[in-house]
């Protein structure tokens, strides 16, 4: 991926952050699997960012729903693996290790891929089902022929808060699943209980900053909320924010648990303004399931709307989440005019949003983003209100939070709360009681292992043998073989891999570069030996018209034609002593 696709500065990421520095260390220098976690604000996307833009591994973006896939610049699981939508349960003989093959029946492409791909990144990963971890887990140790090593010998780094939104499943697949799994959760996958994922919890929070405010969210997070904690929240019920008696600067945004609840208090904040709405029809090309559209296909606008910036700029204008109000619309160019909770006054046209697909380049030997499909509209939604869902990674500084029907999913009042920078930037439409801040027993156990030093030790202790073989690696391609030599024998000393085919094809093929750059030298000898002979016989050719020259008592243009053969065969005894006596003779004349 890009850096331009990855939509990050990689001189912004806090690399003096101790989780992080670890978590980097054990995806760059080992194969072991991580859970980066963390609480909201504590950079866990931006991490994902920085890895995709900066990885020297072939590695690939997923994400359970389409818009994630899309914000992550990846692909759905369920498109990139052909999964089906119903659960995957582990007696489904269509899925066994006999007949998956000719179950998911993939192609060529798609088999070189799953073998060349080195990392394959899971965003949302708390939305993501364990059954689908296990199918992942069984189709890459299939379709890799490894079956002995988790996830086909594939490094995966799942990154998600399971404190926040959980995995969405309908009753009948609950039902369904429960035989099978003490949870829905991705971490109660079977392949976890043989292969312990490491878990690192990144702990600063860079979106708020105030110390009592983090402390309220983090017992709300974790489930302990105490009495003094509800006081203060509830005090915000019915509160007045900054700017919300000016239409113009009030950029306060509802979130509410219930869909239908946002597009009704989006429809009624369209209609109280004045004049017909003007429609802006999206364009879809190729490949680009409507259920993945980041914003309606028919926008619907008027000037007055509050809208949210769905998309990052690429000239960093405006974020994904970013309010604003609609001064202005140009149908005939095809422009809007946008006034931001920021101050700014903003031109916005259409943007792209691509569907890729990946493919194994074999000729580059890396895996590439082959665009299947495009969505072209404005980069905006409406958004006097979002469901808490939606919200999910965005920061605003003013929210109603509206849990009018309650709260029904696990983590839905911590998302809410923690999307705005400051207590004093929320206000409550109802108070929030006890039973709607409650977390899963499951959660809180699995929570347990997060940053557990003997784990992470483990895994780092890994990493000093894959950083040692990749010293090694790095100074036989720049050519510095005692470095080599002394790295190699250092990682055998660390961790004996040379017996393992992987190592043993690596290595074959780098020594193999030994006598692919022999043969080539050989190849430059013969052909600088060609020309050699070539230029010798041109500069015999010099010598000839330079004696003709002298016969003539032209001895400017001799010494000229002697100058040449010389340039032309440095070794050329007659030009070498015809040239010197020559200008030994002119030199007495003068």
């Amino acid at each position: 991926m890009s850096q331009k696709k990855a939509n990050i500065d990689i001189n912004t990421i806090d690399l003096d952050n101790t989780e992080l520095q670890k978590a980097l260390q054990i995806i760059q220098f080992t194969n072991n699997s991580l859970f980066l976690t963390g609480k909201a604000g504590t950079g866990k996307s931006t991490f994902l960012r920085y890895i995709a833009a900066t990885t020297k591994k072939k590695h690939i973006i997923l994400a359970p729903t389409g818009i994630a896939a899309i914000n992550a610049g990846g692909s759905t699981l369920h498109s990139f693996f052909k999964l089906p939508f119903y659960p995957l349960v582990p007696t489904d003989k269509r899925y066994s290790a006999r007949n998956l093959r000719s179950t998911m029946k993939y192609n060529g492409d798609k088999c070189k891929l799953l073998r060349e791909v080195e990392l394959i990144i899971i965003d949302e990963i708390s939305m993501v089902r364990a059954d689908i971890i296990d199918f992942i887990d069984k189709f890459l140790r299939i379709y890799n022929r490894n079956m002995r090593e988790p996830f086909g010998g594939k490094q995966l780094l799942l990154v998600g808060d399971v404190y926040q939104l959980e995995p969405v499943l309908k009753e009948e697949d609950r039902k369904l699943l429960q035989p099978f799994y003490s949870s829905s959760y991705f971490f109660d996958a079977k392949v976890f209980q043989d292969y312990p994922l490491v878990s690192i919890e990144l702990t600063k929070v860079y979106r708020q900053t105030d110390s009592s405010f983090i402390s309220i969210l983090d017992h709300i997070r974790t489930n302990q909320v105490s009495d003094t904690d509800f006081k203060l929240i509830n005090e915000r019920i019915g509160a007045r924010l900054e700017n919300a008696d000016k239409p113009e600067g009030d950029f306060t945004i509802t979130l509410s648990t219930k869909r239908d609840t946002v597009d009704w208090i989006n429809n009624e904040g369209l209609e109280s303004l004045e004049g017909n709405p003007v429609m802006f029809l999206g364009e879809i090309k190729g490949e680009f399931p409507e259920s993945s559209l980041p914003t309606p296909i028919e926008l619907n606008l008027k000037v007055g709307a509050h809208i949210m910036f769905i998309k990052n700029d690429i000239e960093k204008q405006w974020v994904n989440g970013t309010l604003g109000i609609i001064i202005g619309i140009d149908e005939e160019a095809g422009m809007l005019y946008v006034h931001t909770e920021d101050g700014e006054d903003l031109q916005v046209q259409r943007e792209m949003w691509e569907n890729i697909r990946y493919r194994f380049n074999e000729e580059e030997q890396r895996i590439e983003e082959e665009q299947i499909g495009t969505y072209i509209q404005f980069p905006i939604k409406l958004a006097w209100a979002i469901t808490v869902h939606k919200s999910q990674g965005l920061t605003f500084k003013n929210v109603n939070i509206d849990f009018t029907g309650g709260v029904f999913a696990g983590g839905q009042a911590y998302v809410a709360l923690s999307r705005c920078t400051s207590l004093e930037g929320i206000t409550l439409k109802e108070p929030l009681r006890r039973n709607e801040v409650f977390v899963r027993s499951e959660v809180t156990q699995f929570a347990k292992h997060y940053n557990d030093n003997n784990i992470i030790s483990k895994a780092l202790k890994q990493s000093k043998a894959d950083k040692e073989y990749y010293d090694a690696t790095r100074a036989f391609d720049d050519g510095d073989f005692d470095a080599f030599l002394r790295n190699f024998f250092l990682a055998i000393h660390s961790r004996y891999d040379i017996e393992r085919p992987t190592a043993k094809r690596f290595i074959r093929r780098k020594l193999n570069i030994i006598n692919k750059l022999r043969a080539e030298n050989k190849e430059l000898r013969k052909q600088q030996a060609e020309k050699n002979e070539y230029l010798k016989e041109l500069s015999v050719e010099y010598v000839l018209m330079g004696k003709e020259c002298e016969r003539e008592a032209m001895t400017e243009a001799a010494i000229a034609n002697y100058e040449k053969a010389i340039a032309l065969y440095p070794d050329n005894p007659t030009a070498q002593k015809r040239l010197k006596k020559l200008k030994s003779s002119t030199k007495k004349n003068k």
